[in-house]
């Protein structure tokens, strides 16, 4: 099994291999070619309608039923579109932990040897966790990723976007362009305050419309930007799927006086939803997958990925879910930084959601991150904003005791860092925690 579809392989080389000045040929590839035919076959397919999610449920849950050895233990035979989701409510949930204990047990058939290929999920807040995708959930993904862009008008082959996400480039390149995707890709490794001016002047040369990044680098962007006096003139601003307040959406649409959407997805392809006027109110794609609530966690049936049809699974996540006449909304995500844990003792643990700051002090403040290596004893790495009016001892002062008093018992350091010093995941997202005790207390 390949590691990722095989158009997108194929053409990735001839990227890697094709003289730079005649990459803008790429640009031109049909759509039908870049996302394969499951792209085009599923563009009319996507969609909010609630009214198709008992159908949906039926076909996938006959489907695993037939073609994997959970589904043949767990689904009866008599599923029907009537009784699809009481039959859903019988049927055990599934975590990480057993996809990643026994893959094989969850996976089709009829992928097992082909048109299929092994990826890992995020990893961001919990351990990655080897997952097999469909070649064709490849298309279908960007055909809801698309729709859901294009709710700001974005239309791929006429919008430039300028991509912040996890990128790695050659050399000394601050940018590069990708014509695959119409976007010019930022390595967020290597830009930092004391090249930001270069990096200016190297996307000022092209006439971007859209940012598309995770809300933490467009916040830690937005600053830089700010002190060099310079904002791009966008017409949008697609964040991925990372936890952001409204009113971090709100003051990022502020800023570019741009309209800001968001979506809310996973690795493992159960929930897709968007939110289209950055209230915090994610409106379900039931083409994608179907979630409900169980025991106060999102749990979620994919409808989009047939090599591992997950049914009833646990995505670690907190929300609400709303019903209108014709739509489902997620709404008061929590995200899955609220599952992990410090450790004062080896008998007791205290959620990363009581270390939340909500004082002053979180203005003066780019980024903060805990670090724990013992029982009862974290470290905290600070960035502070370049153009604080603070002094670094006078925030490492008021930070630390703050924290100490919301965790009492625990011994508390703090220090300032710089970027280079902050801890991120291979896909660029900022890691709050980075906890290196193996917990074996109680659960």
């Amino acid at each position: 099994m390949r590691g990722e579809p095989l158009m997108l392989s194929f053409l990735k080389s001839i990227y890697d291999k094709l003289p730079k000045k005649r990459l803008k040929l790429l640009k031109y590839i049909p759509d039908r070619i870049l996302f394969g035919k499951s792209y085009l076959q599923w563009n009319c397919r996507v969609s909010f309608d609630k009214n198709i999610i008992d159908k949906n449920l039926c076909e996938i849950l006959v489907y695993a039923r037939e073609n994997t050895k959970f589904g043949k233990e767990h689904i009866p035979n008599d599923v029907t579109i009537e009784n699809a989701k009481q039959v859903l409510e019988t049927i055990p949930l599934v975590s990480s932990y057993d996809i990643s204990t026994n893959l094989d047990y969850y996976i089709s058939k009829e992928y097992k040897n082909n048109n299929a290929y092994l990826t890992t999920t995020g990893g961001t807040g919990r351990n990655p966790t080897s997952i097999l995708l469909s070649n064709e959930s490849y298309g279908i993904e960007w055909a809801h990723i698309h729709h859901a862009w294009s709710l700001s008008n974005y239309v791929k082959a006429r919008d430039l976007k300028l991509t912040l996400r996890g990128k790695s480039l050659k050399g000394d390149r601050l940018i590069e362009f990708n014509p695959i995707y119409n976007e010019l890709v930022v390595d967020t490794f290597k830009v930092n305050n004391s090249n930001f001016k270069k990096f200016i002047d190297e996307i000022k040369k092209y006439n971007i419309k859209y940012i598309h990044g995770y809300p933490s680098l467009l916040k830690e962007y937005i600053l830089y930007f700010d002190e060099y006096g310079y904002k791009p003139k966008i017409k949008g601003v697609l964040l991925a799927s990372e936890g952001a307040s409204v009113e971090e959406k709100k003051a990022i649409s502020i800023f570019f006086n741009a309209r800001v959407i968001h979506w809310y997805g996973q690795s493992e392809k159960v929930t897709l939803a968007v939110d289209i006027d950055a209230d915090n109110l994610y409106k379900v794609y039931t083409s994608y997958g179907y979630p409900r609530i169980v025991g106060g966690e999102l749990v979620a049936t994919s409808f989009v990925n047939k090599a591992l049809p997950l049914i009833n699974y646990k995505m670690g996540d907190g929300a609400e879910i709303i019903e209108s006449e014709n739509s489902l909304y997620l709404k008061s995500i929590q995200s899955r930084r609220g599952k992990d844990f410090i450790y004062l003792n080896k008998d007791k643990r205290v959620s990363t959601t009581a270390i939340n700051l909500h004082s002053e002090i979180q203005n003066e403040i780019l980024y903060y991150q805990i670090h724990q290596f013992q029982y009862g004893v974290i470290e905290i790495y600070i960035l502070p904003k370049v153009n604080s009016d603070m002094s670094h001892n006078e925030i490492l002062t008021i930070f630390t005791f703050e924290i100490k008093e919301k965790l009492t018992g625990f011994d508390v350091k703090s220090k300032i860092v710089n970027e280079g010093e902050i801890v991120k995941s291979h896909r660029g997202k900022m890691v709050f925690l980075v906890q290196n005790i193996k917990y074996e207390g109680k659960k």
